[in-house]
């Protein structure tokens, strides 16, 4: 199909006030009744479940369930539910489009490239970070706890990638195809893109390592995905991308990550920001050499 990712948008009804009001809806949703219902699943967990010691049979679970990172990591993660239902009702109500659209032209997912999309960072991320223990042991800190871990990886495979996807279906396909209505060029569009990415993730306590390096970290991250669909002209290898660099959180987390996970690793010194701002723009580079680069000989990854 030769319809481009951007021109989707012209597909149903597309006015200006439309996007509008779907952000509306997409953001009161999320922030509004995701946040209500998020109290409401958090009071569920440690008062049903805990307090009336309903699981009393089954401790490791009670225990699970009972600690405090299990509790906030349901509470920062259930209203995605609602933002996702947003983005839906939007598309369906307002755009009179199908959801599906978000992903392709085709209206279908292609879990192939999303998954290769997961795949290829994973490794590239696990080779670095296991670089980076041959070259300081001592900066890693051994946490793992085999029954929370397993326990808890249940309830991160889904709601880490609700979360993200969710995240990419907002920035990097409703909103994306909307300013596609406006311009065309990708570099304006990219700008955009990670700017608005970037701004909702200034609250993360990540941002205390340096204001100025996080944010552009944060918005070279949104650039990024932004990049990837426009380049592959598909939603799915920004979905595998977030995916992985959210997920990877189990194996190596940092006291002050906002997803506090129960890690196999703790790493003690997160160093320089502009390290990481660095460290992450090599790793997009060999991701998109990788992907589209060998292609062009022959040897690129394809679906």
């Amino acid at each position: 199909m030769n319809q481009t990712y951007l021109n989707i948008a012209r597909q149903g009804k597309n006015n200006w006030w439309r996007y509008l009001l779907g952000t509306i809806i997409i953001l009161s949703l999320g922030l509004i009744v995701g946040t209500i219902s998020a109290y409401i699943a958090f009071y569920f967990f440690s008062y049903y479940i805990i307090a009336s010691n309903f699981l009393k049979e089954f401790q490791s679970i009670q225990d699970l369930l009972a600690s405090p990172y299990f509790l906030n990591y349901i509470f920062a993660h259930f209203p995605y539910i609602f933002y996702l239902l947003g983005i839906f009702i939007a598309l369906r109500w307002l755009h009179q489009r199908e959801f599906m659209s978000l992903f392709g032209a085709d209206k279908n997912i292609r879990w192939l490239r999303c998954l290769q999309g997961f795949a290829i960072w994973l490794a590239m991320q696990s080779t670095l970070i296991f670089i980076g223990y041959l070259i300081e042991p001592e900066s890693f800190e051994f946490a793992f706890k085999p029954t929370e871990w397993f326990l808890l990886l249940s309830f991160v495979l889904i709601m880490t990638p609700l979360q993200t996807s969710t995240e990419e279906l907002f920035f990097r396909g409703y909103i994306l195809q909307g300013l596609g209505l406006i311009t065309k060029h990708p570099l304006i569009l990219m700008i955009i893109n990670g700017v608005l990415f970037m701004l909702p993730h200034l609250g993360n306590p990540e941002i205390q390592r340096g204001f100025f390096w996080m944010a552009l970290y944060y918005f070279s991250f949104g650039v990024f995905c932004c990049l990837l669909t426009l380049k592959d002209n598909r939603l799915e290898l920004a979905l595998g991308v977030h995916a992985a660099i959210n997920l990877s959180h189990i194996i190596v987390t940092t006291k002050d990550s906002a997803l506090q996970l129960p890690a196999i690793w703790i790493l003690k010194e997160v160093g320089e920001p502009q390290w990481l701002l660095l460290w992450f723009l090599i790793e997009c580079g060999l991701f998109y050499f990788v992907v589209f680069g060998l292609r062009r000989q022959g040897l690129g990854i394809r679906e």
